[in-house]
């Protein structure tokens, strides 16, 4: 019992910080480096790769807090990317677990069907909520998903190194 409670004590050490530095990368950082009119997110592909590598529990509980965070950045009072980001942690880690073979190309596809999911709901909120036109929104999300895609790469490193270290998951 208490190996049990020691290992969750060390995956969350080491989640606090890495959670907390993507927040401040994408709430000051990236606010800045912009990119056919778009600014990345780091948030949901960190989100899709923990979900990838750990499962669905790490996943939805991950993707619960960076939820939480997204919507810290993104200036939201609601709570739609933490309980948006909850379910595709919760999908993704199940996929991960069940379906996708481990390696870059399906951990890329993770993240894209975040982004993408991510992305298509604030086409349609941005539509409902304020008449903006449907297709420039989504050529907009469609901007910000493929430069979003971008930083795949690096947190796959990331990901996966989280992953080794605490031996989480499967």
């Amino acid at each position: 019992m208490t190996r049990r409670k020691n290992g969750v004590l060390v995956k969350a050490l080491i989640l606090a910080p890495y959670l907390i530095l993507l927040y401040l990368l994408q709430s000051t950082v990236f606010t800045h480096l912009q990119l056919w009119g778009t600014k990345p997110l780091l948030l949901p592909v960190a989100a899709a790769g923990i979900a990838f590598f750990c499962g669905r529990v790490e996943g939805g509980v991950f993707g619960l807090l960076a939820g939480m965070m997204m919507d810290l950045a993104c200036n939201q009072l609601t709570v739609q990317f933490t309980l948006l980001m909850t379910f595709l942690g919760i999908l993704i880690g199940l996929l991960s677990d069940t379906v996708l073979v481990q390696g870059f190309p399906s951990y890329l596809l993770g993240c894209a069907l975040e982004l993408v999911l991510t992305s298509a709901y604030q086409v349609l909120s941005m539509w409902v909520l304020n008449g903006a036109p449907i297709a420039l929104s989504a050529a907009v999300g469609l901007k910000q998903t493929l430069y979003s895609l971008i930083f795949s790469l690096p947190l796959y490193y990331l990901s996966r190194f989280y992953f080794r270290v605490t031996g989480s998951g499967r």
